[in-house]
């Protein structure tokens, strides 16, 4: 299949980089060479490829700065899924763009799935529920996946955490927060396997159970035998900008009927997750990795 992949300098990018079969013809743009906000470099850019499939990684991620750059977060976040949109229309591609456990306000108690209506809290979290309307309305051949509290990508809330964890300084999570805590390279592992479905829709990936980030942490210390500290946050006391859901965990009633395999355990993806940390570091044995 012949792919064009946007935000491939991000996390999910880089993993499915990794994770894709190599019989698989991928063309990858990083933000730097394609600002899918761009409405004509877009068209100009994907369009002639012909690619059969387009999958979205490029996002505006960065929850607080939302807040105080709204205008960025619609274009990269609204505007640009439906550039893709729009582009792979004009050249008979499916498309494939990952949106998030945010449009969601976190009151429901339980964890949500495909069918609980949408109500978002903050900028971030409108900008992303944009683009799940635009993509749909624009192109029915897409598949639009909510995922969350992603983790493993390099630059990552966890994996910081985790790297200081090893150095034996202290590390917050948040205690007041839920959300299903998902491996990077687990998520990429499915996309693919999801599109080949040829069931277009809205799908659910998220991590195998929820969790906050102070349990996730106090695992990967437990696991890793890690020297580090974690400290209980709240982040209601910690001011921030943007309002986050409560409890925002993610389950799906699709995904296991069209055979897309559910998430390996947490505590495995953290000892792969700390191995790979492991390894970047030429420690081998090290302190990260060791249980």
């Amino acid at each position: 299949m012949k792919i064009a992949l946007t935000g491939a300098g991000g996390g999910l990018g880089r993993a499915f980089l990794e994770t894709c079969p190599s019989h698989h013809d991928v063309a990858a743009f990083t933000h730097d060479e394609l600002d899918i906000g761009d409405h004509q470099a877009v068209l100009q850019t994907v369009v002639p490829l012909a690619p059969e499939l387009i999958v979205n990684a490029a996002a505006f991620t960065k929850v607080d700065a939302c807040e105080t750059e709204p205008e960025r977060a619609y274009r990269d976040n609204t505007i640009g899924p439906h550039n893709l949109a729009l582009a792979a229309r004009a050249c008979g591609a499916m498309l494939l763009h990952v949106s998030t456990d945010y449009v969601f306000d976190g009151e429901k108690g339980a964890p949500y799935d495909e069918l609980d209506a949408p109500n978002p809290i903050s900028v971030y979290a409108r900008s992303k529920l944009g683009g799940e309307t635009a993509v749909r309305s624009a192109l029915p051949e897409s598949f639009v996946v909510r995922t969350g509290y992603v983790f493993g990508g390099g630059t990552d809330y966890l994996t910081g955490a985790l790297r200081r964890l090893a150095a034996g300084e202290e590390a917050g999570g948040f205690v007041d927060r839920t959300g299903t805590p998902t491996y990077v390279r687990h998520l990429a592992e499915r996309l693919l396997p999801l599109v080949l479905t040829h069931r277009f829709g809205l799908y659910h990936l998220g991590g195998p159970e929820p969790a906050t980030w102070f349990e996730v942490l106090t695992r990967a210390k437990a696991i890793g035998n890690l020297p580090g500290t974690v400290v209980e946050q709240k982040a209601d006391e910690l001011g921030l900008p943007a309002a986050r859901p409560r409890e925002s965990a993610l389950r799906s009633i699709f995904t296991a009927e069209l055979g897309v395999s559910s998430m390996p355990p947490l505590d495995g993806a953290l000892r792969h997750l700390m191995s790979c940390l492991s390894d970047a570091r030429g420690t081998g044995s090290g302190v990260i990795g060791s249980s």
